[in-house]
């Protein structure tokens, strides 16, 4: 009954975390940048950067977090004089990013390690406890999937009554103290403004909620009535 109990409570545990790096792992991609750079309504940089700036340039953080470069990669990366928002005497180029910017991003990355290997440990748990007893599997799959969408909703309505509070101890729970704050001149500022955070949010938070309620109707086809009860 124990072994039984800690089973169902792991992977109770596993699929919100399967789902949510899943979810945000799709989000990290071009094709998420195209849509929402080129929706209507998406807030224009006040500093220079055209649609077609942010789709060339936006492309390398995302690069950096999934390859295995050094944070030279970004660190080499140069702005044409004419998008340079202070440009530099007698240059003909500046740094995409500055040193603050470059710090943070290294963080991001070790954060991001982080996060997807939880997610892939996450998915190697529940593939195994499937093939090993799949219905025991999807009864903590089924509870996962109920703690998914609390967490979800918990979460929604932290966010809807605080997006800001919520945004800034988000930050403060991974990053160093001010770390993570830049002026709106600076390049990730101008790349990934806090309305494409809001979006990623609400993507993810649709696409896991969509992987629950998939979850669920799975569950309830092939669970017997009252298992796991």
């Amino acid at each position: 009954m124990i072994r039984w109990r800690a089973t169902v409570l792991l992977l109770s545990l596993a699929l919100p975390c399967l789902l949510l790096t899943a979810a945000t792992r799709l989000l990290l991609s071009y094709e998420f940048l195209h849509f929402d750079y080129t929706r209507g309504g998406f807030p224009a940089d006040a500093y220079g950067f055209s649609t077609a700036d942010r789709l060339q340039y936006g492309r390398y953080a995302i690069d950096y977090l999934f390859n295995d470069a050094p944070i030279a990669f970004l660190a080499d990366l140069r702005l044409p004089l004419l998008l340079c928002w202070q440009p530099p005497l007698d240059a003909e180029d500046c740094p995409l990013f500055n040193e603050s910017e470059l710090r943070h991003m290294r963080d991001v990355k070790q954060l991001t390690r982080v996060v997807f290997a939880l997610g892939l440990a996450s998915a190697l748990l529940i593939l195994g406890a499937i093939l090993l007893d799949w219905q025991l599997a999807l009864v903590g799959l089924r509870r996962g999937a109920w703690l998914t969408l609390l967490l979800i909703a918990a979460l929604g309505l932290v966010s809807l009554a605080a997006w800001d509070n919520a945004f800034d101890r988000f930050h403060e729970i991974f990053f160093a103290a001010g770390s993570w704050r830049f002026p709106f001149s600076d390049s990730l500022i101008r790349l990934y403004p806090e309305q494409l955070f809001v979006d990623a949010a609400l993507a993810i938070a649709l696409m896991a909620t969509a992987g629950a309620c998939l979850v669920l109707v799975v569950c309830r086809w092939r669970l017997p009535r009252g298992a796991g009860i």
